[in-house]
Order: C-alpha cells, then sequence, then structure tokens
C-alpha cells in the first residue's frame, strides 16, 4: 500500500460503539475477548478490505504475531451487523474440515444395528456442515443438505449461534485463523471453493453453493454479502496458486500513538479513565516500543499488542507504577519474554 494520502472515498463505514459495550459491573475484560468491539485500523488496511470486498476475493492478511490480524474479522462483522464465523487451523487441519465432515464410524455402527430391522440409515445423518457451508447456504447447512422428505432426525447447530440470529441472514464474515499452521495441501485445497464459491459433498452428491437468495434488498448500493479474511503468520510459505486467489495486505504492529488509542479504547470499557491512566498507556507502549526495537537487532519476537494490553490491565489491576521495581517484574514476565531481551 502507499505511504501518501489515500484519496478514494470509503464506502465502509466502521465505528466503536463504545456505550454500547460498557461492562456496568467494573469487571476487566478477559484477554483475548474477541467481541468486535474494539479495533483500531487505518486507511490502507480498511482499502484493503474494501478492495477484497469489491473485487470478490478473500483478504489474506500477513504480520508478525500479535499485529491484530486476528480481531479485524469479528469487528467488521459486529460493525455492519452480519453473520460471523470463524475456524481456527491446526496442524492436522484438512480443507474437507472447513467445508463438510462425515461420521462413517458412527454411521457404521448404526447400520450394523438398523441391518435387523431393514431400516436403511438416513446419509444426511452423518454430515457436520463446515464454515464454508454456513456462509455460502445458511438453510441447506441447517437440515445438513436434505432434500425435502429426507430431513435428517437433528438439525444441524449453526457455529455462534446466538449471535447470529441477531444479524443479517443475507451477509457473513468469515475469519480462517493461521492458514499457515496446515499442510500445503489445505490451501490448495481449497481452491475451487474460493475461487467458484461452491464444492460438493461426497457421500450424498449435495453441491453447496453461494445463494443469490443470500442477497439483500439494496444489492446495487453494497460491494458484496460474503467477506472471507484468511490470516497468516508467515510460518510456512503459500502457494503460489492460493496467493493468485487473494487480497493480500501486510499488517504491521500498532505504533506508539496507536497502542495508547487501543488501550483507551479497551479499558474505557469498563472504568471511566483518569489522567494517570492515560499517562500509564503511554509509559508502557514506549517500553513495548523499547522491548520492539531490541528485538529487532537481535532477531528476537516483539511484543504484540495483546502483551501491551496485558502489561497495561496488571499495573491498572495491581496498582503498580512503571517507575517501582514491580513494573520490571511485570515487563519481564509480560513484555520481555525472549532471553535476548534484556533490561
Amino acid at each position: 500500500m502507499p505511504n501518501q494520502p489515500l484519496s478514494y472515498k470509503s464506502r465502509l463505514t466502521l465505528t466503536d460503539d463504545l456505550e454500547s459495550s460498557i461492562l456496568t459491573d467494573g469487571r476487566y475484560l478477559t484477554p483475548d475477548q474477541r467481541d468486535g468491539a474494539v479495533y483500531v485500523y487505518g486507511p490502507e488496511l480498511k482499502l484493503a478490505v474494501e478492495v477484497a470486498m469489491a473485487t470478490d476475493r478473500p483478504l489474506l492478511l500477513r504480520g508478525e504475531p500479535g499485529s491484530g490480524k486476528s480481531s479485524l474479522a469479528a469487528y467488521i462483522a459486529r460493525n455492519l451487523n452480519w453473520r460471523y464465523y470463524e475456524f481456527n487451523v491446526a496442524a492436522r487441519t484438512r480443507a474437507r474440515d472447513l467445508l463438510w465432515t462425515h461420521d462413517s464410524i458412527r454411521r457404521l455402527k448404526d447400520a450394523q444395528v438398523k441391518s435387523f430391522t431393514n431400516a436403511e440409515p438416513n446419509d444426511y445423518d452423518y454430515i457436520e456442515p463446515g464454515v464454508f457451508w454456513w456462509v455460502f447456504d445458511r438453510e441447506t447447512a441447517k437440515r445438513r443438505g436434505a432434500p425435502s422428505g429426507k430431513e435428517p432426525a437433528v438439525p444441524a447447530v449453526e457455529p455462534n449461534q446466538a449471535i447470529n440470529e441477531t444479524r443479517s441472514p443475507y451477509h457473513a464474515v468469515l475469519l480462517i485463523d493461521e492458514i499457515d499452521k496446515a499442510d500445503p495441501d489445505v490451501p490448495n485445497d481449497l481452491l475451487v471453493p474460493l475461487g467458484l464459491l461452491l464444492f460438493r459433498v461426497d457421500e450424498t452428491g449435495t453441491e453447496v453453493s453461494r445463494q443469490n437468495s443470500m442477497q439483500s434488498q439494496n444489492p446495487e448500493n453494497e460491494l458484496t454479502n460474503l467477506l472471507i479474511i484468511i490470516t497468516t503468520n508467515e510460518e510456512r510459505e503459500l502457494p503460489q496458486a492460493f496467493l493468485r486467489r487473494c487480497v493480500v495486505h501486510q499488517l504491521k504492529h500498532p505504533d506508539q500513538d496507536q497502542l495508547v488509542k487501543i488501550a483507551e479504547r479497551q479499558f474505557q470499557r469498563v472504568k471511566k479513565l483518569t489522567g494517570h491512566d492515560l499517562h500509564l498507556f503511554e509509559l508502557i507502549a514506549a517500553e513495548v516500543q523499547k522491548y520492539r526495537n531490541q528485538a529487532k537487532e537481535s532477531g528476537a519476537r516483539k511484543p504484540g499488542t495483546a502483551e501491551y494490553l496485558d502489561a497495561v490491565r496488571a499495573c491498572l489491576r495491581l496498582e503498580i507504577k512503571t517507575d517501582s521495581p514491580e513494573w520490571q517484574s511485570i515487563a519481564a514476565a509480560v513484555l520481555r519474554k525472549h532471553p535476548q531481551l534484556e533490561e
């Protein structure tokens, strides 16, 4: 992205509705709370989101751990009132896990039992829709893909159901988190679902595709009704064919001013901030920047935004100042985790 100021007129309205998210019981927010209430973004990131929406391509967010990649999807979904789904990739993840799973062992056991009654198992009972299915076609996902007359005994349970029931049925945001953890076959096997927005369930022959019925009442005023955000920590190189199907944005660690702004928005949700609080935010942000500079020189991992907020949270709750001996212990435990980062 260019460094000069952007002149485009944004069509994406994103705001932090602080009042609606203030906690009234005085509790501090739990770490890593992905509720989408707060996110500090720049114009380049906002443009990258709009480019992904305008082109109907996934947005691939690159960046070091702690740079805020995973939090963006929930923030956009909450602000736009879109349904939200996420999938956390692991080393053993297969591409099909994101599309559907089939419980073949349970089906075999049921078939053995029902053989005594000459009853055939209902194949759709053993299908579990994945996140791609829920964002492509929510209604058939609930029926596990079964046509009329072959409905499963138990409908599928929608992920994040309590929140999604209150949001637009026509729009969805999907987060695929840390895709670089998986085997290279996984992004390759996702090329068709990402490119053509469809897939076929092997066991039942059900074809799942992005439904036109998901369109809202004013499609001419919208960039898209589906946004897929994929994150990578660059632990493993992604296939070129996969990269060609994505809009790519490099997300950097927030600078000192952005860290302070993030802390203000986070902790304003649970307490009335004082001048002392704001000064504390600034001092800890300066400490984080110092350790980041050391990490850059030594090759160690840089402290991220989550670690900055942990340090702030600890100082607020324990009433510790940054000029106290206790602060050095906090910095060592929370910020200077790598032995190369020494005071």
